[in-house]
């Protein structure tokens, strides 16, 4: 492949080619962070090909490199993607928690013990609070305070439900692996 301020640059003059490297560069990082949140792969795909084409609405003033547009785009698909899922919301998903969740630090946990698709099964069964938090933050790296802005509530809930969240998410993934048989 051609390298990417070329590739960039030739996107920037309307070269269909290289708009669709620069697709393929980021469509599989931008599909996995969007469906993580919506849980529909039909919703996840759109949502994809809405954040691409919005970040080539802006190529002409973007100044980075190969990771920086992938992470642009991503990012434009993590919001889009929180914007879906809060519309499709009736009922609030995070239950308000006291102060005392401020405390609560990030972990790091260690689940290496246990089988990826267990977890992913299990994360993708959580409660809409738990799950989405922990995306949000153990996959996808955002901070509590950008979480709770982009969701419209109080970071010590999103602490909590970070918090609480990774505990069922712990304790299913141990009582299910402890039913496994192992030799």
């Amino acid at each position: 492949m051609l390298g990417f301020n070329i590739v960039l640059d030739r996107a920037k003059n309307g070269n269909q080619p290289s708009m669709m490297k620069l697709y393929d560069l980021c469509c599989d990082a931008v599909f996995n962070a969007s469906y993580r949140i919506v849980l529909n792969a039909q919703d996840a795909e759109e949502i994809t090909q809405d954040a691409v084409l919005k970040a080539f609405d802006n190529l002409d003033s973007f100044r980075g490199s190969e990771r920086d547009f992938v992470a642009l785009v991503k990012t434009i698909a993590i919001n889009k993607s929180i914007d879906m899922f809060r519309r499709r919301r009736k009922d609030p998903f995070y239950e308000e928690i006291d102060n005392t969740a401020d405390q609560i630090e990030d972990e790091d946990d260690d689940f290496e013990d246990f089988p990826i698709e267990k977890i992913k099964e299990t994360l993708n069964n959580l409660p809409d609070g738990y799950r989405l938090t922990i995306t949000l933050r153990l996959i996808d790296g955002m901070e509590f305070a950008d979480i709770a802005e982009k969701m419209g509530i109080k970071e010590s809930s999103v602490r909590s439900q970070y918090a609480r969240g990774l505990e069922k998410l712990r304790s299913t993934v141990t009582a299910q692996f402890n039913e496994i048989p192992h030799h």
